[in-house]
């Protein structure tokens, strides 16, 4: 058994001499690599910690593992470390301690040498030790060094390996003679317990120790360390055996404790220049966490034209406490309901038109008006109003009074069709319970009449019931600038890294144009923005970072763009359904709509451009992958329905842009736009 532990010993020693050297090597090529992007706690600091834990004695390695030491050899242990961790892997600490060990030995048979001669007998003994402990230890994190330094790793492990210097004092009773019978530490003290050692003043003994750590970091300066550790000695002292053979001396105790842990003065290697300048042609790698690249797109056409199928939402949204109905609605007189027709909308505009919405918008705003139109043509119809409002069932009840007497006195609708109900919140509201964010403008949604009716007549195609949009116009559309000319910025990792960031870019002329400051990760913008009258351009595109820690990175990268012009007479069909808040499913009317009336249009060898959109309600990662999970339901809606024809002919192209508001269809001002940016629009392009 001693040869056992001393061989343990010499092959941790080994070790511990063996891998400081390629630790070190190991540090020098690490540091010369690592950056700070956010200014994150590095591993160069100090520390100080206080602990407390149990003991346990070992016994002498070659004589008292005999005496079968029960299990009363336990004591306590409690003291203050002090550490400089220099690399990720290696620190060096100075460790105090207080503790205390005891064993009981009873009728226990042992040999007792004198000068390697002696007589066995029994004996019934104990001890009971105090040690105060000075230690210098170097300390290994093993779990950086093989997984790498990671400031944000929860848990981390280390291996402990030192040396110090035990002062110890205690007693021994010999349980026969109920007496005292060897003194540890006692000045005066003559008996000559111990091998080379008499006991008296002779306290002070070398020990090594080795162990092993476990820390649980509770935030960039507290953590919690968990450790076991084992201490040898060249002695018999601990226990005050009498005699004993020569150069047989050892004495082992260890210890579990679990202390707190405060980490301060954190030093940061230098950020290396030529870290901060790569400039790649088309992708520039940035830092670690952040990659920049652009996409500009050959043929960017100009000009599309075409029909376009508008949803018509049911929804008259109110400004919150009023009960009239908004002026950015069109409202009609009398004498003018005999001009009104809806395929002749721009003759009725509204007083506040959004900028981007254009035709659309003005289409919805006259929702009231085609309603009445609607109702006039057909006097079989009946529809119901009801009202949702914050403050209440009546508050929700005068909103929608307030659209039947606009029906009844300018269109002349008899009232008995129309019926009025108020509620607090509409049927599929959009503040869900427990919701926290952004709840002014879910509310704001949320404060409307809907428009109720089980007419075909007035319906979409095939869609019934209480939310049923009305049924959709058509309007002659042009696109200016058609999705797949956008070109597209993307800062993978921007989230992380950058509180913000914006565009620079410089043509050869040296004229500058500025974009931004952005904080999602991909922005797109109309290359006839950039590209202006010009045919063509090179222009030079810098992304500017600010970093989390104030610092600005720069990223640089050409691009070249191309304008063409195709045929004006290119016509498309555009189609467009409306999801609620945070839906990602298109409702199963929806899917016979798109069988039975957008698959049809689809010409042999045309392409569906299908792109997915989002209000601004929400994170703006969220909202990306929220919009192409909205662009992959329709996709997924159609394929179903041309396999199921027997089609294999059409080309698809997806894109999702989530909140992007340089390309969503309408601002995000009012409720209603939010509303129809809710969207997967599908472009029909017959072949070329």
């Amino acid at each position: 058994m001693k040869n056992f532990y001393q061989l343990i010993f010499k092959v941790m020693i080994v070790i511990l001499l063996a891998i400081i050297p390629f630790v070190s090597m190991a540090q020098d090529e690490i540091i010369e690599k690592v950056t700070r992007p956010n200014g994150a706690s590095c591993y160069n600091y100090w520390s100080i910690g206080v602990f407390g834990g149990v003991m346990q004695f070992n016994g002498d390695l070659s004589r008292n593992l005999w005496t079968n030491l029960g299990p009363n050899s336990a004591g306590y242990s409690f003291g203050l470390v002090v550490t400089k961790q220099f690399t990720r892997v290696v620190g060096v600490r100075a460790r105090f301690a207080y503790g205390m060990i005891q064993s009981l030995a009873e009728n226990k048979f042992v040999w007792e040498y004198e000068d390697g001669n002696g007589d066995p007998k029994f004996i019934s003994q104990r001890f009971r030790s105090t040690v105060f402990e000075t230690d210098i230890q170097l300390t290994i994190n093993w779990l950086s060094w093989m997984l790498g330094y990671k400031p944000d790793r929860v848990f981390s492990s280390y291996l402990i390996a030192g040396f110090g210097m035990d002062q110890s004092k205690g007693t021994k009773h010999d349980l026969n003679m109920d007496d005292e019978i060897a003194y540890l530490g006692k000045k005066g003290n003559d008996l000559n317990v111990g091998n080379t050692h008499g006991m008296g003043g002779a306290d002070m003994r070398f020990k090594i120790s080795a162990g092993i750590g476990f820390d649980f970091n509770i935030n960039k300066h507290f953590s919690i360390p968990v450790e076991f550790c084992w201490r040898l000695q060249d002695s018999d002292v601990l226990d005050m055996t009498l005699g004993g053979a020569k150069n047989i001396v050892n004495d082992m105790y260890s210890s579990a404790t679990v202390g707190l842990t405060y980490k301060f003065a954190y030093t940061c290697p230098a950020v290396k220049e030529k870290e901060m300048v790569t400039v790649p042609v088309a992708t520039v790698v940035a830092e670690p966490k952040v990659r920049f690249s652009v996409y500009s797109p050959k043929n960017i056409p100009v000009e599309r034209r075409g029909r376009e199928i508008f949803p018509l939402r049911n929804y008259i949204f109110f400004n919150l406490g009023s009960t009239v109905i908004s002026n950015r609605y069109v409202l009609l007189s009398k004498e003018q309901i005999k001009d009104f027709k809806e395929d002749q909308l721009e003759m009725f505009l509204p007083k506040n038109l959004s900028g981007r919405s254009g035709r659309q918008m003005v289409v919805y705003y006259n929702v009231i008006n085609i309603l009445g139109d609607r109702m006039g043509k057909s006097p079989s119809t009946t529809i119901k109003l009801v009202g949702s409002s914050e403050n209440g069932t009546e508050d929700g009840m005068a909103m929608a009074e307030s659209i039947k007497k606009y029906l009844v006195e300018v269109f002349g609708i008899n009232a008995s069709r129309i019926d009025t109900e108020g509620r607090v919140k509409p049927r599929i509201p959009s503040e869900q319970p427990g919701g926290t964010k952004e709840l002014d403008l879910l509310r704001e949604g949320d404060r409307r009449v809907s428009i109720e009716s089980s007419f075909p007549s007035l319906l979409m195609e095939f869609l019934s019931g209480p939310e049923a949009p009305l049924k959709p116009v058509e309007i002659l559309a042009m696109q200016n600038a058609p999705i797949e000319s956008y070109v597209s910025f993307d800062a993978e990792g921007a989230r992380d890294a950058f509180t913000s960031w914006s565009l620079e870019i410089m043509d050869d002329n040296g004229k500058f144009q500025y974009f931004g400051p952005y904080t999602q990760e991909r922005v797109s913008l109309p290359g006839k923005i950039i590209l202006g009258d010009q045919l063509n351009g090179d222009y030079k595109v810098t992304m500017i970072g600010l970093a989390k820690n104030g610092q600005t990175m720069k990223r640089d990268t050409t691009i070249n763009m191309i304008l063409w012009t195709p045929p004006v007479n290119q016509e498309i069909t555009r189609f467009s359904i409306i999801f609620e808040f945070n839906e990602s499913k298109a409702i199963m009317i929806y899917e016979k709509y798109i069988t039975d009336i957008v698959i049809p249009r689809i010409s042999q060898g045309g392409t569906v451009m299908i792109q997915g959109y989002t209000d601004i309600i929400g994170d703006a990662d969220y909202n990306q992958k929220l919009s192409m999970a909205r662009a992959n339901d329709v996709k997924s809606i159609i394929e179903k329905g041309l396999t199921k024809a027997g089609r294999s002919d059409v080309k698809f192209e997806l894109y999702a842009f989530g909140e992007d508001e340089n390309v969503s269809p309408f601002e995000n001002k009012f409720p209603e736009e939010r509303f129809y940016n809710r969207t997967v629009i599908m472009d029909i392009v017959p072949p070329e």
